[in-house]
């Protein structure tokens, strides 16, 4: 690598994916210097950067997305090129154009490939001269397309030219639907992309996503790094991603593989990149679109083939040639990444903002890229990822125990995660004998979630709250203090209690504490329970109940107790200690259904409103959108009412329980 070429770098993005690539450049013996908005300023990837400049503003027009403020730090700051991650201007034909007016070089395509493969509909075009299968479809506005309707070979899939990442895009089972998809699709790839124009092609329904990496030097080296199975979505996001794909053959990679290697070539396409197909039950694949960037799940190419991606970016931009030849690329074992969002899968994926109160990991054998910390604010104007957890193992079965393993000693308190919920994807019968497509998720998703429930359900509400009991004391009184719950309550003098809120019901549980000070005698309803705390190490607890020990997780905070058992997180408030986030809490837990307010379930943007004054609406139905995290989320009438009032407009930022719409 020249490193004489290039002293700083400047990263154009934020987050896990800005501290990924400070390290790539550090390794390379560079300086980074990062930006950052005014939410963003204790972000773990400030604090690791060399340098750190603040993008004045807040909302992504004013920071991550302003190009001239962002060319103007790095010319201040002695920046020779930038690297700009994955979204915001990662794929920004101007941007890139912007870098090299300013004799910036940007480590990714030039800005004629980006533009060229940008578009959904040019890049269509391009695989096929290439001789890259692809599937029939028409592009425009979305005028434009409803005019060609009777046409069309349902069902078909509406997408963004513009973009990717799922954004914008609907599936359309039959021409009474389209109207309306086609609209709210253009809303979106205007909000998202700038651009409301349209691709719709056939969709296919047994679908899986498998993506080709590749790399190309200035030299016209090229290879590609084999292929990634990104299957598991929910609503076209991925979620779990892994290397190699265990649904194709070797002559399916073989030919997979050649194709997106004759595409890059044909275009003359340099750094790297990434082609992305739908491969049907015959294994017969299409070209979807090419993202012109590092991606996401990059980390299980790494795994598989010993490469660090973002340096080799480095060292093509800096002009340098592939050290490296097809024939040197061999796949070693299986990896899979899973992606940890703050998001609540049990209430329709909802986002979950607010701050993290702790992180608490036991990753003996997972890579974790991570972007937060302790005492980080997670806000609803960014991708709701907390890190990537990437486990690798000598097969699948391998990876998978890894993972799981991972998942379960992974512990943050704060705000809710999919955590349990990714455990019980990969526990799944139809994932371990990978039987699943892209609609897996949205198709099953009910069963998935009732199966959790379920599992969840057999340590019993007693065991957690004798648990919670336990914590709970042992918190408020730790041992090193004189004055102590023991003894103040005596040997099995006096028969004190504690009152939770949990599960949305009041518990009152009385205890008796033995002389030892550790076993307890907890009374639930009547019923009463031996309890032991074997063990305890910070935040982690060995318990007995009965004659079943437990290893558990416990975070307390103020009224607040996080409690991880067997995988599975339960909360809850206590009611017996004052704490002014006890008020929040219920409030916050108020559906309005039982009121005249729908109140908002999150921080946001209005980008709906599907109702007016006077209004009659049915229990159910849609009455706006909310756009949190780069996702749409419905707000449902609560019951059948009329409408008397919408104190909201299109484009209100509203906060948590804050008023949307009066009910008479």
């Amino acid at each position: 690598m020249d490193n004489k070429r290039f002293h700083k770098i400047l990263i154009a993005n934020r987050g896990e994916i800005a501290v990924r690539i400070i390290k790539a450049i550090r390794k390379a013996g560079m300086k980074a210097v990062a930006v950052y908005s005014s939410a963003d300023r204790e972000m773990p990837y400030v604090l690791m950067a060399d340098e750190a400049w603040p993008l004045t503003g807040d909302t992504l027009a004013e920071t991550y997305l302003h190009q001239q403020k962002i060319i103007g730090i790095a010319l201040n700051s002695g920046s020779s090129a930038i690297h700009p991650g994955y979204g915001f201007l990662a794929e920004n034909a101007g941007f890139a154009k912007l870098c090299d007016e300013n004799n910036i070089t940007f480590i990714g395509p030039s800005p004629e490939v980006i533009d060229l493969m940008g578009n959904k509909s040019k890049a269509r075009s391009t695989a096929e001269k290439f001789g890259v299968p692809v599937i029939n479809g028409v592009t425009g506005s979305a005028k434009a397309i409803l005019l060609q309707a009777d046409q069309l070979e349902y069902p078909v899939l509406i997408k963004p030219t513009a973009g990717g990442g799922g954004k914008g895009m609907h599936i359309v089972r039959g021409k009474d639907e389209l109207k309306e998809a086609m609209t709210d699709a253009s809303r979106e790839a205007v909000n998202y992309f700038g651009s409301g124009e349209l691709y719709v092609e056939r969709y296919i329904e047994q679908a899986r996503h498998i993506e080709v990496q590749v790399l190309a030097d200035h030299y016209g080296n090229a290879v590609h790094l084999f292929e990634r199975e990104c299957t598991l979505q929910r609503r076209y996001q991925k979620i779990i991603e892994e290397a190699p794909s265990p649904s194709i053959s070797e002559n399916t990679r073989k030919k997979i593989t050649q194709s997106a290697l004759e595409l890059i070539k044909g275009i003359g396409y340099i750094n790297a990149g990434t082609i992305e197909f739908l491969v049907d039950e015959n294994e017969r694949f299409y070209f979807i679109e090419m993202n012109t960037r590092i991606q996401v799940e990059h980390p299980v190419t790494e795994m598989i083939t010993g490469l660090d991606l973002v340096k080799e970016q480095i060292s093509i931009a800096a002009d340098s040639k592939l050290s490296f030849q097809q024939s040197d690329i061999k796949i070693n074992g299986h990896a899979i990444e899973t992606r940890l969002y703050a998001e609540d899968p049990a209430n329709d994926f909802l986002p979950s903002t607010g701050t993290i109160h702790k992180i608490e990991t036991d990753l003996v054998s997972l890579r974790m890229d991570n972007g937060y910390s302790e005492g980080n604010y997670i806000s609803p104007y960014y991708d709701p990822m907390i890190c990537k957890l990437i486990s690798h193992g000598s097969d699948r079965k391998e990876a998978v125990r890894q993972m799981v393993s991972g998942l379960q000693n992974f512990h943050v308190s704060g705000i809710t995660t999919n955590r349990e919920f990714l455990v019980s994807l990969l526990l799944s019968p139809d994932f371990i004998e990978n039987r699943i497509s892209t609609k897996y998720i949205d198709n099953h998703l009910q069963q998935i979630l009732d199966q959790l429930e379920k599992d969840k359900n057999h340590i019993g509400t007693d065991n957690v709250l004798s648990i919670l009991s336990l914590v709970a004391l042992h918190h408020q009184y730790p041992a090193e203090r004189q004055l102590s719950v023991w003894d103040e309550i005596g040997h099995w003098r006096q028969t004190p209690s504690i009152q939770f809120l949990f599960n949305n019901e009041n518990h009152r549980i009385t205890y008796r504490v033995d002389k030892s000070k550790k076993a307890f005698e907890i009374n639930i309803n009547g019923t009463l329970h031996q309890a032991e705390i074997l063990d305890n190490t910070n935040n982690c607890y060995r318990i007995l109940i009965g004659d079943k020990q437990y290893r558990c997780w416990a975070d307390v905070n103020g009224t607040d107790i996080l409690l991880d058992v067997e995988q599975f997180s339960f909360r809850a408030i206590r009611r017996d200690i004052p704490d002014d986030r006890l008020k929040r809490s219920v409030k916050s837990a108020d559906t309005g259904i039982d009121t005249n307010e729908v109140t908002a379930p999150l921080n946001g943007k209005i980008v709906k409103i599907n109702v007016k004054k006077g209004d009659t609406v049915k229990n159910g139905d849609i009455l706006l959108v909310i756009e949190s995290m780069k996702m749409e989320n419905r707000i449902n009438a609560p019951r059948d009412a009329e409408i008397e009032d919408i104190p909201v407009t299109i484009g209100n930022l509203v906060e948590l329980n804050s008023l949307l719409i009066t009910l008479k």
